[in-house]
Protein backbone atom coordinates (compact mmCIF):
# COMPACT_ATOMS: atom_id res chain seq x y z
CA UNK A 1 0.00 0.00 0.00
CA UNK A 2 1.20 3.57 -1.07
CA UNK A 3 2.20 6.03 2.29
CA UNK A 4 -0.34 8.66 2.90
CA UNK A 5 0.10 11.66 0.80
CA UNK A 6 -1.56 14.80 -0.73
CA UNK A 7 -3.40 15.03 -3.62
CA UNK A 8 -4.83 17.51 -5.46
CA UNK A 9 -7.22 14.92 -7.14
CA UNK A 10 -7.96 11.67 -8.40
CA UNK A 11 -6.51 11.91 -12.02
CA UNK A 12 -4.20 9.15 -11.93
CA UNK A 13 -6.53 6.84 -10.43
CA UNK A 14 -9.18 7.44 -13.35
CA UNK A 15 -8.26 4.35 -14.53
CA UNK A 16 -8.76 2.10 -11.70
CA UNK A 17 -12.30 3.47 -11.12
CA UNK A 18 -14.94 2.20 -9.86
CA UNK A 19 -13.38 3.26 -6.17
CA UNK A 20 -14.06 1.71 -2.65
CA UNK A 21 -13.32 4.80 -0.60
CA UNK A 22 -12.43 4.05 3.44
CA UNK A 23 -13.12 7.20 5.02
CA UNK A 24 -10.74 7.12 8.21
CA UNK A 25 -12.30 10.27 10.15
CA UNK A 26 -12.53 14.30 9.98
CA UNK A 27 -9.23 16.45 10.77
CA UNK A 28 -7.32 17.07 12.91
CA UNK A 29 -6.98 13.29 14.31
CA UNK A 30 -7.53 11.49 11.02
CA UNK A 31 -8.48 13.09 8.05
CA UNK A 32 -7.21 10.86 5.10
CA UNK A 33 -8.73 7.98 2.98
CA UNK A 34 -7.67 5.04 1.21
CA UNK A 35 -9.23 4.11 -2.47
CA UNK A 36 -9.36 0.36 -2.85
CA UNK A 37 -9.70 -0.41 -6.92
CA UNK A 38 -11.83 -3.41 -7.18
CA UNK A 39 -10.97 -4.20 -10.35
CA UNK A 40 -7.14 -5.31 -9.49
CA UNK A 41 -7.26 -5.02 -5.33
CA UNK A 42 -4.86 -2.19 -5.41
CA UNK A 43 -5.05 0.36 -2.96
CA UNK A 44 -3.50 3.78 -2.38
CA UNK A 45 -4.23 6.38 1.03
CA UNK A 46 -4.24 9.72 0.45
CA UNK A 47 -5.69 13.02 1.14
CA UNK A 48 -8.31 14.22 -0.85
CA UNK A 49 -9.01 18.12 -0.31
CA UNK A 50 -12.62 17.84 -1.38
CA UNK A 51 -13.27 14.54 0.72
CA UNK A 52 -11.29 16.70 3.64
CA UNK A 53 -12.95 19.81 3.53
CA UNK A 54 -16.06 19.69 2.04
CA UNK A 55 -19.28 17.98 2.78
CA UNK A 56 -19.80 15.05 0.09
CA UNK A 57 -22.23 13.11 -1.40
CA UNK A 58 -21.69 10.21 -3.79
CA UNK A 59 -24.41 9.61 -6.83
CA UNK A 60 -24.98 6.60 -9.12
CA UNK A 61 -23.66 8.85 -12.22
CA UNK A 62 -20.13 9.27 -10.77
CA UNK A 63 -20.47 13.25 -10.36
CA UNK A 64 -20.06 13.98 -6.34
CA UNK A 65 -22.19 16.98 -4.60
CA UNK A 66 -19.98 18.87 -2.68
CA UNK A 67 -20.81 21.31 0.16
CA UNK A 68 -18.65 23.98 2.32
CA UNK A 69 -20.03 23.39 5.46
CA UNK A 70 -19.58 27.02 6.20
CA UNK A 71 -20.54 29.18 3.00
CA UNK A 72 -23.04 26.15 1.73
CA UNK A 73 -21.78 27.19 -1.53
CA UNK A 74 -22.59 24.16 -3.42
CA UNK A 75 -21.14 22.39 -6.40
CA UNK A 76 -21.05 19.06 -8.68
CA UNK A 77 -17.10 17.22 -8.80
CA UNK A 78 -15.86 15.20 -11.00
CA UNK A 79 -13.53 12.94 -9.33
CA UNK A 80 -11.59 11.76 -12.24
CA UNK A 81 -10.85 15.15 -14.01
CA UNK A 82 -11.01 17.48 -11.32
CA UNK A 83 -13.52 19.78 -12.71
CA UNK A 84 -16.87 21.53 -11.27
CA UNK A 85 -19.94 22.60 -12.06
CA UNK A 86 -21.18 25.36 -9.66
CA UNK A 87 -24.06 25.31 -8.15
CA UNK A 88 -26.12 28.10 -6.21
CA UNK A 89 -25.80 27.98 -2.73
CA UNK A 90 -27.67 26.28 -0.23
CA UNK A 91 -30.11 27.71 2.62
CA UNK A 92 -29.62 25.10 5.67
CA UNK A 93 -27.05 22.38 5.49
CA UNK A 94 -27.23 18.78 4.63
CA UNK A 95 -29.19 16.71 6.59
CA UNK A 96 -26.72 14.08 8.56
CA UNK A 97 -28.33 11.39 6.44
CA UNK A 98 -29.01 11.85 2.78
CA UNK A 99 -28.09 10.82 -0.54
CA UNK A 100 -27.71 12.38 -3.50
CA UNK A 101 -28.93 12.01 -7.15
CA UNK A 102 -28.93 13.24 -10.66
CA UNK A 103 -32.35 13.16 -12.87
CA UNK A 104 -30.10 12.60 -16.04
CA UNK A 105 -26.77 13.47 -17.39
CA UNK A 106 -25.89 17.27 -16.62
CA UNK A 107 -25.96 18.25 -19.86
CA UNK A 108 -29.06 17.81 -20.71
CA UNK A 109 -31.24 21.40 -19.63
CA UNK A 110 -33.84 19.84 -17.20
CA UNK A 111 -31.23 17.99 -15.22
CA UNK A 112 -32.12 17.92 -11.21
CA UNK A 113 -30.01 17.41 -8.45
CA UNK A 114 -32.13 15.87 -5.69
CA UNK A 115 -31.16 15.33 -2.07
CA UNK A 116 -33.06 12.86 -0.23
CA UNK A 117 -33.11 13.57 3.35
CA UNK A 118 -33.05 9.87 4.95
CA UNK A 119 -34.69 10.14 8.33
CA UNK A 120 -37.56 13.01 7.35
CA UNK A 121 -40.13 13.15 4.24
CA UNK A 122 -38.53 16.01 2.64
CA UNK A 123 -36.15 16.56 -0.49
CA UNK A 124 -34.16 19.54 -1.46
CA UNK A 125 -33.69 19.98 -5.25
CA UNK A 126 -32.16 22.20 -7.87
CA UNK A 127 -31.63 22.69 -11.70
CA UNK A 128 -28.13 22.36 -12.86
CA UNK A 129 -29.56 24.32 -16.05
CA UNK A 130 -26.38 24.36 -17.98
CA UNK A 131 -24.02 25.40 -14.64
CA UNK A 132 -25.67 28.76 -14.00
CA UNK A 133 -28.49 26.37 -11.58
CA UNK A 134 -31.42 27.51 -10.00
CA UNK A 135 -32.35 28.07 -6.70
CA UNK A 136 -32.60 24.92 -4.27
CA UNK A 137 -36.05 24.25 -3.34
CA UNK A 138 -36.95 21.91 -0.29
CA UNK A 139 -40.85 20.17 -0.37
CA UNK A 140 -41.95 18.01 1.77
CA UNK A 141 -43.81 14.78 0.82
CA UNK A 142 -46.55 12.32 1.44
CA UNK A 143 -46.89 9.02 1.10
CA UNK A 144 -48.92 7.65 3.49
CA UNK A 145 -48.25 6.59 7.23
CA UNK A 146 -47.13 3.93 9.10
CA UNK A 147 -47.40 2.59 12.53
CA UNK A 148 -45.35 2.27 14.83
CA UNK A 149 -45.28 -0.55 17.53
CA UNK A 150 -47.49 0.99 20.58
CA UNK A 151 -45.44 2.07 23.73
CA UNK A 152 -45.58 0.18 26.36
CA UNK A 153 -46.89 2.63 29.57
CA UNK A 154 -47.95 1.02 33.66
CA UNK A 155 -51.62 0.75 32.37
CA UNK A 156 -50.29 -1.17 29.06
CA UNK A 157 -49.64 -0.24 25.54
CA UNK A 158 -50.98 3.25 24.15
CA UNK A 159 -52.16 3.64 20.98
CA UNK A 160 -49.88 2.90 18.12
CA UNK A 161 -48.65 6.25 16.82
CA UNK A 162 -49.44 7.40 12.85
CA UNK A 163 -45.88 8.07 11.43
CA UNK A 164 -45.26 9.46 7.71
CA UNK A 165 -43.73 7.38 5.72
CA UNK A 166 -39.88 7.99 4.51
CA UNK A 167 -38.96 6.94 1.06
CA UNK A 168 -35.41 4.66 1.49
CA UNK A 169 -34.96 3.08 -1.91
CA UNK A 170 -34.87 5.47 -4.47
CA UNK A 171 -32.94 5.62 -8.31
CA UNK A 172 -33.53 7.94 -11.52
CA UNK A 173 -34.14 7.17 -14.50
CA UNK A 174 -34.91 8.78 -17.91
CA UNK A 175 -35.29 12.01 -16.38
CA UNK A 176 -37.47 10.53 -13.77
CA UNK A 177 -37.08 8.97 -9.65
CA UNK A 178 -38.18 5.33 -9.15
CA UNK A 179 -38.55 4.82 -4.99
CA UNK A 180 -40.18 1.89 -3.26
CA UNK A 181 -43.51 3.06 -2.19
CA UNK A 182 -44.66 0.23 -0.42
CA UNK A 183 -43.88 -3.47 -0.90
CA UNK A 184 -46.34 -3.84 -3.80
CA UNK A 185 -46.14 -0.08 -5.46
CA UNK A 186 -43.35 1.58 -7.20
CA UNK A 187 -43.20 5.45 -7.02
CA UNK A 188 -42.42 7.60 -10.15
CA UNK A 189 -41.41 11.49 -8.77
CA UNK A 190 -40.85 14.02 -11.88
CA UNK A 191 -40.39 17.41 -12.50
CA UNK A 192 -42.12 20.23 -13.84
CA UNK A 193 -40.67 22.73 -15.12
CA UNK A 194 -43.25 26.26 -14.98
CA UNK A 195 -40.03 27.77 -15.14
CA UNK A 196 -38.54 26.28 -12.29
CA UNK A 197 -39.08 22.40 -11.01
CA UNK A 198 -41.90 21.03 -8.79
CA UNK A 199 -42.50 17.76 -7.63
CA UNK A 200 -45.21 15.44 -8.95
CA UNK A 201 -45.43 11.75 -7.61
CA UNK A 202 -47.31 9.41 -9.38
CA UNK A 203 -47.53 5.40 -8.58
CA UNK A 204 -48.31 2.21 -10.07
CA UNK A 205 -48.77 -1.48 -8.70
CA UNK A 206 -45.93 -3.73 -8.73
CA UNK A 207 -45.28 -6.24 -6.20
CA UNK A 208 -41.69 -6.78 -4.79
CA UNK A 209 -40.37 -10.30 -5.35
CA UNK A 210 -39.90 -13.11 -2.50
CA UNK A 211 -38.44 -16.19 -2.21
CA UNK A 212 -39.35 -19.92 -1.39
CA UNK A 213 -38.00 -20.50 2.38
CA UNK A 214 -39.38 -22.77 5.22
CA UNK A 215 -37.61 -19.79 7.59
CA UNK A 216 -39.53 -18.50 9.87
CA UNK A 217 -38.38 -15.27 9.01
CA UNK A 218 -36.92 -13.67 5.73
CA UNK A 219 -35.78 -10.21 5.21
CA UNK A 220 -35.52 -8.23 1.90
CA UNK A 221 -32.97 -5.73 1.64
CA UNK A 222 -33.56 -3.89 -1.67
CA UNK A 223 -31.79 -1.89 -4.20
CA UNK A 224 -33.33 0.33 -6.82
CA UNK A 225 -31.00 1.13 -9.83
CA UNK A 226 -30.89 1.91 -13.85
CA UNK A 227 -28.70 0.46 -16.11
CA UNK A 228 -28.49 0.82 -19.85
CA UNK A 229 -31.87 2.92 -19.25
CA UNK A 230 -33.45 -0.05 -17.89
CA UNK A 231 -34.90 -0.38 -14.06
CA UNK A 232 -33.45 -3.41 -12.23
CA UNK A 233 -34.30 -4.29 -8.48
CA UNK A 234 -31.70 -6.19 -6.62
CA UNK A 235 -33.03 -8.12 -3.92
CA UNK A 236 -30.93 -9.47 -1.22
CA UNK A 237 -32.69 -11.66 1.34
CA UNK A 238 -31.69 -12.59 4.94
CA UNK A 239 -32.74 -15.40 6.75
CA UNK A 240 -33.44 -14.18 10.39
CA UNK A 241 -33.71 -10.64 11.47
CA UNK A 242 -30.16 -10.62 12.04
CA UNK A 243 -28.50 -9.82 9.17
CA UNK A 244 -25.87 -12.38 9.25
CA UNK A 245 -26.56 -15.11 6.60
CA UNK A 246 -27.61 -14.11 2.98
CA UNK A 247 -29.86 -16.39 1.97
CA UNK A 248 -30.54 -15.55 -2.07
CA UNK A 249 -29.17 -12.32 -3.91
CA UNK A 250 -31.77 -11.44 -7.40
CA UNK A 251 -32.11 -9.36 -9.73
CA UNK A 252 -35.57 -8.39 -11.80
CA UNK A 253 -35.85 -6.29 -14.44
CA UNK A 254 -39.07 -4.04 -14.59
CA UNK A 255 -41.16 -4.92 -17.52
CA UNK A 256 -43.20 -1.39 -18.19
CA UNK A 257 -46.09 -3.25 -20.50
CA UNK A 258 -47.06 -5.31 -17.48
CA UNK A 259 -45.78 -3.52 -14.74
CA UNK A 260 -43.78 -6.43 -12.90
CA UNK A 261 -40.71 -7.40 -11.79
CA UNK A 262 -39.09 -10.29 -13.91
CA UNK A 263 -35.91 -11.84 -12.55
CA UNK A 264 -33.10 -12.17 -14.55
CA UNK A 265 -29.83 -14.44 -14.24
CA UNK A 266 -28.31 -13.20 -16.70
CA UNK A 267 -27.56 -9.08 -16.78
CA UNK A 268 -24.71 -9.32 -19.84
CA UNK A 269 -21.98 -6.88 -19.28
CA UNK A 270 -22.76 -5.24 -16.39
CA UNK A 271 -21.69 -4.96 -12.65
CA UNK A 272 -23.96 -4.27 -10.10
CA UNK A 273 -22.19 -1.86 -6.98
CA UNK A 274 -24.16 -1.54 -4.03
CA UNK A 275 -23.72 0.43 -0.71
CA UNK A 276 -24.83 1.77 2.17
CA UNK A 277 -28.07 4.57 2.33
CA UNK A 278 -29.71 2.76 -0.64
CA UNK A 279 -26.84 3.53 -3.27
CA UNK A 280 -26.91 1.54 -6.20
CA UNK A 281 -25.05 1.78 -9.64
CA UNK A 282 -24.15 -0.08 -12.26
CA UNK A 283 -21.32 0.25 -15.03
CA UNK A 284 -19.39 -1.75 -18.00
CA UNK A 285 -17.76 -4.82 -16.61
CA UNK A 286 -15.65 -5.78 -19.52
CA UNK A 287 -14.62 -1.41 -19.49
CA UNK A 288 -13.52 -1.28 -15.96
CA UNK A 289 -11.87 -5.04 -15.28
CA UNK A 290 -14.86 -6.35 -12.99
CA UNK A 291 -16.45 -9.56 -13.44
CA UNK A 292 -19.39 -9.65 -15.73
CA UNK A 293 -22.70 -10.60 -14.69
CA UNK A 294 -21.57 -9.36 -10.97
CA UNK A 295 -23.27 -7.62 -7.83
CA UNK A 296 -20.25 -6.01 -5.61
CA UNK A 297 -22.13 -5.49 -2.08
CA UNK A 298 -20.27 -3.19 0.15
CA UNK A 299 -21.95 -2.73 3.14
CA UNK A 300 -21.24 -4.27 6.70
CA UNK A 301 -24.07 -3.94 8.92
CA UNK A 302 -22.17 -4.52 12.42
CA UNK A 303 -19.13 -2.20 11.23
CA UNK A 304 -16.71 -4.15 12.52
CA UNK A 305 -15.43 -5.72 8.73
CA UNK A 306 -13.87 -3.85 5.47
CA UNK A 307 -14.83 -6.62 3.10
CA UNK A 308 -17.18 -6.72 0.52
CA UNK A 309 -18.73 -9.99 -1.07
CA UNK A 310 -19.47 -10.43 -4.86
CA UNK A 311 -22.19 -12.10 -6.02
CA UNK A 312 -22.26 -14.06 -9.06
CA UNK A 313 -25.69 -14.06 -10.36
CA UNK A 314 -25.27 -16.35 -13.51
CA UNK A 315 -23.29 -18.94 -11.78
CA UNK A 316 -24.48 -18.76 -8.19
CA UNK A 317 -21.66 -18.40 -6.49
CA UNK A 318 -20.13 -16.04 -4.02
CA UNK A 319 -16.57 -14.32 -3.00
CA UNK A 320 -15.41 -12.30 -0.19
CA UNK A 321 -12.83 -9.82 -0.61
CA UNK A 322 -11.28 -6.15 0.68
CA UNK A 323 -8.33 -4.40 0.88
CA UNK A 324 -5.29 -5.05 2.89
CA UNK A 325 -5.97 -6.43 6.66
CA UNK A 326 -3.74 -3.36 7.95
CA UNK A 327 -6.17 -1.10 6.41
CA UNK A 328 -7.97 0.82 10.09
CA UNK A 329 -11.46 0.46 10.14
CA UNK A 330 -13.12 3.87 8.26
CA UNK A 331 -15.47 6.48 10.80
CA UNK A 332 -18.43 5.84 8.16
CA UNK A 333 -19.78 3.81 5.86
CA UNK A 334 -17.22 2.71 2.64
CA UNK A 335 -18.67 4.52 -0.34
CA UNK A 336 -18.87 4.17 -4.05
CA UNK A 337 -17.01 6.34 -6.76
CA UNK A 338 -18.21 4.91 -10.16
CA UNK A 339 -17.13 5.80 -13.18
CA UNK A 340 -18.60 9.38 -14.60
CA UNK A 341 -21.00 8.72 -16.94
CA UNK A 342 -19.93 11.17 -20.39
Amino acid sequence: MDPCKPTDDLGSLAASFPLLVYDHGEPPDSNSQTMLSVADGSTRTCRVPELRDLRCLETERGLLLTVDTVTLQASLWNPQTGETITLPAMDKALPEHCRCLLSDTVSSPECVVLVHNLTQPELTFCRVAGGGGSAWVSQAYDIGLYALPPPETESGFAPPTPTKKQITTMTAMKGKFYFTKSRDVLGVLSFAQDPEPHMEITSFDARTPIIDSDAPQVVTVSYLLESSQELFLVCLFFLGCSLECVEEVSAYKMDFSKKEWCKVTDIGDRAFLLGAHSFAASCSAAEHGLKRGCVYFALDFFGDSNDYHIFDLLEGTRALSGPPKDVPLPAREPFWMVPVFP
